[in-house]
This record gives structure tokens, sequence and C-alpha cells, in this order.
């Protein structure tokens, strides 16, 4: 049997003692620093961060409430070595000691250093740094923008810079600050108006200067800010940043579409000097004058040549020339078609005396007769008439009609009894 307790002793619930253990802890460490590795890091949907500190012999759970993390310039990771500063106290439902992190520090580098890094690799892991999203500044400007101090040495410089280089540039100053808490937002804000005003055709910009002058890197921290960041990659307007000096290189420097090492140095960038303008335009009017005098002067050369040419000189000679050639083609034609005339007439007529030579007209006027049918049969064979037989006569006088009697073939009568003729 299990014994029971003195009735004079104090019997105290669970969340009871938890309580009183949690009040003597958060009493007896109300502020202390502790050094240890960040594992097991895990964040909320609330925005609270959990983890554990750890060393080679212990492990202390932590806890960095959203209202702390907001205010921190970098996100703690497994692997971190850590300074941390809070305060202990008791997780009820678990019964566990945990250290409520009031300020976090990474252990050998600086805050500010580790959250510049962190940052750097998640706008290069969005494409924020791609060279081919950059835009490329107007060659030209008509309107420009900067955005800086109001009363800092940077907007006077480009000012007066702008005034001497390329006077007939609208010029829209839009203060802001550039240092200090706040001031990385005000810059997105400014820029964000800016470009609401180009979008809406208001405003028309051809690019704009984000300036501020030399300092630390607590002065420059402000365009190392997500929000610069944000509001540069998002703007339409080409964006030059022109941030401290040659050596200070802020992510807003990064993410614009050009980086100039300094304000002055980006009115240079952005603009032509009207100067160096007008000298251009002096060299080319002289040389295009030196091309058009030696152009015109090959023109006269060839001109003269084309002159002194004979046709030029006595333009009828060469019409009266070829007047000539034709009189003589024409002549020569002529006497050439006479000629061809005269051959063809006597060849025609030689073939005509021939062909009457040989004509049967001709030959029956020597005595001899051509003899056919009644049919037009030319008679050849004796064999072919039959007595009665009615043949027509041929000779050089006429025709004779007659009706065959006998036919006698190689000298052999051939008696019919037929009449002599008709």
């Amino acid at each position: 049997m299990t014994a029971a307790p003195p009735t004079d002793r104090e019997v105290m619930s669970v969340s009871a003692l938890v309580a009183r253990l949690r009040g003597t802890v958060e009493a007896k460490f109300a502020a202390v620093w502790v050094a240890g590795e960040v594992v097991s890091f895990t964040k909320a949907a609330s925005g609270h961060m959990y983890f554990t500190l750890k060393d080679e012999a212990a492990n202390l759970r932590a806890v960095l409430f959203r209202g702390v993390n907001l205010r921190m310039k970098f996100e703690p990771r497994n692997g971190m070595e850590v300074l941390a500063r809070g305060r202990l106290s008791v997780f009820d439902q678990r019964g566990d000691v945990q250290l409520q992190i009031e300020e976090l520090q990474p252990k050998g580098v600086g805050a500010a250093e580790l959250a510049l890094r962190q940052l750097k690799e998640k706008l290069l892991a969005r494409g924020y740094f791609d060279p081919r999203r950059k835009k490329p500044l107007p060659k030209y400007p008509k309107r420009v923008a900067l955005i800086a101090s109001a009363t800092g040495a940077a907007i006077r410089d480009m000012l007066e810079l702008l005034a001497q280089r390329w006077p007939r540039a609208d010029v829209i100053v839009r203060p802001s600050r550039v240092q200090g808490t706040g001031a990385a937002e005000e810059v997105a804000v400014a820029l964000r108006e800016l470009n609401r005003l180009h979008a809406s055709g208001k405003l028309p910009l051809c690019a704009v200067v984000i300036g501020r002058g030399g300092g630390s890197s607590e002065d420059l921290a402000a365009f190392n800010e997500e929000a610069v960041a944000d509001a540069v990659f998002q703007s339409v307007v080409p964006v030059v940043s022109a941030i401290g000096h040659e050596t200070d290189v802020t992510v807003a420097d990064l993410v614009a579409d050009h980086r100039a090492e300094t304000p002055t140095a980006a009115i240079v960038a952005l603009t032509p000097h009207r100067l160096e303008l007008l000298a251009d335009v002096d060299d080319r009017a002289a040389r295009l004058g030196e091309a058009m005098a030696r152009r015109l002067e090959v023109a006269r050369d060839r001109l003269d040549a084309v002159a002194s040419r004979p046709a030029f000189r006595r333009p009828l000679q060469r019409v009266n020339d070829l007047e000539q050639r034709l009189d003589d083609t024409a002549a020569r034609l002529h006497r050439a078609a006479r000629a061809r005339v005269t051959g063809a007439a006597e060849k025609l007529a030689a073939a005509a005396a021939q062909l009457d030579g040989l004509s049967p007209l001709n030959i029956l006027k020597r005595g001899y007769s051509l003899t056919r049918t009644t049919a037009g049969t030319v008679v050849t064979d004796p064999a072919a008439v039959r007595p009665g037989d009615i043949l027509l006569t041929r000779v050089a006088g006429g025709e004779i009609r007659s009706v065959a009697v006998e036919a006698a073939v190689h000298g052999t009568p051939n008696p019919t009894g037929a009449d002599d003729s008709e």
C-alpha cells in the first residue's frame, strides 16, 4: 500500500510547480548572454522563430518572437555561431526551460555584414543582378529625375553638371532622405512615385538617378535594404545608381541598370556634353565639305574630259558621217538589188527557153502527134485500142477525130473491120 502524504506538507499541482519554477528562473536570469550554435531552426507561420542553442555539452531551447526578428538585419541559420541576449523562462505546456531572445548577433562577423551577405544571396537567386534584364540608358535624355537629399552636396553637383553638359534636358528633383532610420523606405517610395507618374503619362521620364555622396558604411546602409532593391528592380524607367565613392558598392548599385562611381559620374554617363556634340558637328561638317569638294572636283574633271571629246566639239560631225554611210549603203543596196533582179530575169528567161524546148507543142511542130481516147487516156500501146474506138489526135495545127480500124503491134496488121474516119 502507498502511504498517504503527511498532512503537514504542501502538495502542489504540476502547473503550480511549473509556474513557481518559471517565476524563480525569470527572476534569477532576467538578462543573460549565451553563446552557442544554432540547430533545429524553424520559422512558424506566425513569424516566430524557434531553434536550439547548443555547445559540446548541453542544449538550450530558444525563441525569437516576431516583434524581435522584424528588427533584425539577418536571419539565423542552422550551424551559425551566435551571441544571444535574453531572459530565461519556462514553457508551461512542456515544462521546458527556454531562452526568450531579445538581441541576436552573429559570432565572429557583424550583424550588418551578415545581413548584407544574406540579402545579396537572396537577390541573386531572384535574378536581381542579372545583366540581361538591365535597361539601356537613353542617348539624348529629354527629362531626368534626381532622387537625393535636398540639402546635400550631391544634388548641387549633379544640377550644376547637368546645366553644363546638357542644358536642354528637363530636370525633376524628388527630395528624399538618404541616410538614417526610414531612409530606405523613403527612397523606395520616391522611386515608385516617379514610376507611377511616368506610367500615367503625366511625367514621362528618360532616366532616374539615385544619388548620394560618400560616407561610412552606416551612412550608406539605406541603399543595402531590400526595399530599395525591390523598387529599383521593379522600375520601368532606367535607374542610375550613384552612391558614395568608387570603392562603395551597395545593393542598389548591383540592381540598378547602370552603376556610377559618384553622382557626377552618373551625369557624365547619362548625358552627352553639348560642347563635345558641337565639336563633333563641326568636325562632321568639315569632313562633309571636304568630301563634297572632292566629289565636285572629280565630277568637274569628268565633265572636262567628256567636253573635250570630238562628239561634243563637233556634235553634227557624227550625224553627217552616219548620213554619208547611210547614203553609201543605200546606193550599194540599190545596185545589189538591181543586179539581183537582172540575174533573176536572165535565169528565168533561160529556164523559159529550156521549158519551151521541152514543150510537147514544139515537138508537134516537128511532125509528131499525140493520140488520146475520148476518156483522155494517152495512147502509147496499140494493143489498148479496139476497132471502133474513137481517137483524138493532136497535131500542131489542131485535133483530128478518127475511128480505129485496125492496130498493128510492132508492124503486124490487126484488122478491125471498122471505118477509117468519121
